[in-house]
């Protein structure tokens, strides 16, 4: 039987192929890991995963962070999940009317049609 050159060639290419394939596929993924430990991070440093502030007379608000979703409780009982806006941030919350900004200790919670409560 003899061997042809041919296939062997497409072979050795094929091999080739999906060696740097499999390679820049793992480089991929721990980017994305990356980035992920990345993001867990400066959430923590910008926010503590469980804070409750004091907005003096209009009550308080507490806040549970939990990746890019926050859950903000209204001293009525009133809960809100509000997603990172945008996508990726560390401070910045809402949608639907709703925003929570949490910088430096104290969080602005601002409802549609009410007035923005500044809360330490």
């Amino acid at each position: 039987m003899k061997a042809n050159p041919k296939l062997a060639s497409r072979l050795i290419q094929a091999t080739f192929a999906g060696m740097i394939a499999l390679a820049v596929t793992g480089c991929v993924g721990d980017q994305q890991q990356t980035d992920a430990r990345a993001d867990a991070a400066e959430l923590a440093s910008v926010m503590p995963r469980n804070a409750t502030y004091d907005c003096g007379e209009n009550g308080r608000i507490r806040v549970e962070g939990a990746g890019n979703v926050v859950r903000l409780t209204e001293s009525d009982g009133s809960s809100y999940d509000l997603p990172a806006s945008p996508p990726r941030q560390a401070s910045r919350f809402g949608g639907d009317g709703l925003a929570l900004v949490v910088e430096e200790g104290e969080a602005l919670w601002m409802k549609a049609g009410k007035e923005p409560m500044t809360c330490r």
